[in-house]
């Protein structure tokens, strides 16, 4: 930094300094000039011009010692000016570079909120912001898509306008919770713009401003509503899982006892019938017991197998011409003998009430019977003593039967119930009555197979009544009930020689005994290779009757190669499978006819007679 004064300064002083010499000389050379004068005119001229030399010298010092002072005080100004310009140049170089990191700044804030803007919109979770008021501020695409609104509808309503009435407490919890935890997470149901609800997965997190105000929370909400579904179906699968496994579990108990209690009484009573000290009275009781539990075994087996036919499909309806009073007369006729067998004093009445409709129809004959054996079953299963009403009649194109008991009753929480397959009013071990549960399940899913619907109505301790239709198609001239015409009488067909092959020698021997007294000659054997080398050795033989699992050769096989030695043959198939593949691979193999195991006597003479035989 340069100090003193300047060049102009400086000539300055030395012209005053020299003016102040001169006159300061001057005026001490004059009393030497004026020795001429007289002494008082020269000691006055001397004191004037002491005193004049006296002022200039204190002028001139004055003004020296102000010229002094004014040269340092500009030296110090000058100074002070050259510390002020270097001050100003630093200043300067500072503003710059504050003003460069300023740019520098403003431009990674602008980069920062446009990413942070770009990073919000691309989010696929709604992010929105609430004021301390709850009013939605901002929000980004997502939050709006999530509900299906834009941004100008969604400004016409609140949160707690699209809130499901279930979480209306939605505010006050969520401000509770970001009050005390500054935090807070829950699932809400928001209203859909087209009216449904939608599962959201809200955290909520609390804002507050630089002197540590609540301003308001930002939201992060997530669209769950296929997660609350799939929840929802895995729910549902897994009760149904369990309520599967509960049924398979009352499944497996009941049908071990409804299996083994009438096998029980089958075996029990075939081993006393071979006891020496049976009378002929104890055996024809021995063989009805048994050939009741039989037909209950049966029963059992046919309605699992009917069960298992109906759920896939598989079950068809066949329509032929039944007599209704044939068809009624045997389930009246076999739920009388149930009721001599309970020991129950109950009274069975059959009332007719067709008036002049024709008694014969198109309908499906089997399962007509089985669904009023099933519930006439019931009825008398149910009821401990009373009376047991059958009624059925023609009613605008329908045929309606109804079955009224006065027995225990259904509670009205469990009639639909009943309708389920495995269902009864009482589960479990301890349950009074003995069945599967399947009779009503069967019964509800053929009728509706068959156009027709059933109904109940009952009184707990005072009754139930049974109520189904049926479509009613005519056919033919009415008959009088009874029995159907088969022949029960001494057959005497002495023409024909019959080939009975069967692996199975209970079998064989049953049905030789059917047939020992119908005058047909019995050939058996249990080979396939057999069968065709008698059949080529003994042209007698007239018909065959046809196990279709003949071990070493398939029953189609061998119908096949019996066709090659006697193309006209009747050949009669008998077979386990109750499916309707079982048959039809029967009657595709060349069988003439097919009868299902076991073999019943009536239905094994029936298809025998259907056959014409030439000697």
């Amino acid at each position: 930094m340069r100090l003193g004064i300047s060049t102009g300064q400086k000539k300055f002083i030395e012209v005053v300094w020299g003016a102040f010499v001169l006159t300061l000389f001057f005026f001490l050379s004059l009393p030497a000039s004026a020795a001429v004068t007289d002494n008082s005119s020269v000691q006055n001229s001397n004191q004037g011009s002491l005193v004049i030399a006296v002022v200039i010298i204190i002028a001139g010092i004055a003004t020296g010692f102000l010229l002094y002072r004014y040269t340092k005080t500009r030296g110090r100004l000058t100074a002070k000016e050259e510390e002020l310009k270097e001050a100003n140049r630093e200043l300067s170089e500072l503003r710059n570079k504050i003003a460069g990191e300023h740019n520098i700044i403003t431009h990674d804030l602008t980069a920062t909120e446009r990413f942070h803007s770009k990073l919000i919109e691309a989010a696929n979770d709604g992010i929105s912001f609430y004021d301390r008021n709850n009013k939605l501020i901002l929000a980004n695409d997502a939050f709006y898509s999530v509900l299906g609104y834009t941004k100008d509808e969604m400004s016409r309503y609140t949160a707690v306008e699209l809130l499901h009435p279930d979480y209306a407490n939605f505010e006050s919890e969520n401000a509770e919770n970001l009050k005390r935890d500054g935090i807070s997470q829950v699932e809400i149901m928001l209203q859909h713009k087209e009216g449904h609800y939608v599962y959201l997965s809200a955290k909520s997190v609390l804002v507050r401003d630089e002197k540590d105000v609540p301003m308001g929370f930002l939201m992060i909400s997530r669209d769950i509503t296929e997660q609350k579904r799939a929840e929802q179906e895995l729910r549902t699968a897994k009760e149904m899982a369990e309520a599967s496994n509960r049924i398979k579990s009352s499944f497996l108990a009941n049908i071990s006892h409804e299996v083994r209690t009438p096998l029980n009484s089958v075996v029990g009573f075939s081993n006393l019938l071979m006891m020496d000290d049976v009378s002929d009275e104890q055996k024809a009781e021995y063989v009805d017991l048994i050939n009741a539990n039989s037909e209950k075994l049966l029963q059992v087996i046919g309605d699992i197998i009917d069960l298992s036919r109906l759920e896939s499909s598989q079950l068809e309806i066949s329509y032929d011409e039944t007599s209704i009073g044939a068809i009624v007369a045997e389930a009246i006729s076999e739920a009388k003998c149930n009721i001599l067998r309970s020991e129950k004093p109950i009274t069975l009445t059959l009332m007719n009430q067709m008036g002049d409709a024709s008694d014969l129809i198109f309908t499906d004959k089997t399962w007509l019977k089985r669904i009023l054996r099933h519930l006439l079953d019931n009825a008398v299963k149910f009821t401990l003593e009373g009376e047991i009403t059958l009624t059925y009649f023609y009613d605008n194109k329908e045929l309606v039967f109804s079955i009224r008991d006065t027995g225990i009753g259904i509670n009205k929480a469990n009639i639909e119930r009943i309708f389920e397959e495995f269902n009864q009013e009482v589960t479990g071990h301890h349950r009074p009555f003995e069945g599967l549960g399947l009779g009503l399940s069967l019964a509800k899913q053929v009728l509706d197979r068959m156009g027709g619907r059933i109904n109940v109505y009952s009184e707990k301790g005072v009754g139930s009544v049974f109520t189904f239709t049926i479509p009613y198609r005519q056919a033919g001239v009415s008959k009088p009930a009874g029995k159907a015409d088969i022949r029960q009488n001494r057959l005497t067909w002495n023409k024909i020689k019959c080939l009975i092959i069967d692996d199975n020698k209970d079998v064989l021997i049953y049905i030789t005994r059917i047939l020992v007294d119908s005058g047909i000659q019995i050939v058996t054997t249990s080979s396939g290779e057999e069968a065709i080398r008698l059949m080529k050795n003994d042209p007698g033989i007239n018909m065959v009757l046809l196990d279709m699992q003949i071990p070493g050769m398939k029953g189609a096989d061998l119908a096949a190669e019996i066709r090659k030695v006697k193309r006209n043959i009747p050949i009669i198939a008998q077979t386990a499978f109750v499916f309707e593949e079982g048959n039809n691979e029967a009657l595709k193999a060349g069988c003439d006819a097919c009868l299902v195991k076991p073999i019943r006597r009536d239905n094994l003479i029936s298809v025998i007679s259907s056959f014409t035989i030439t000697a």
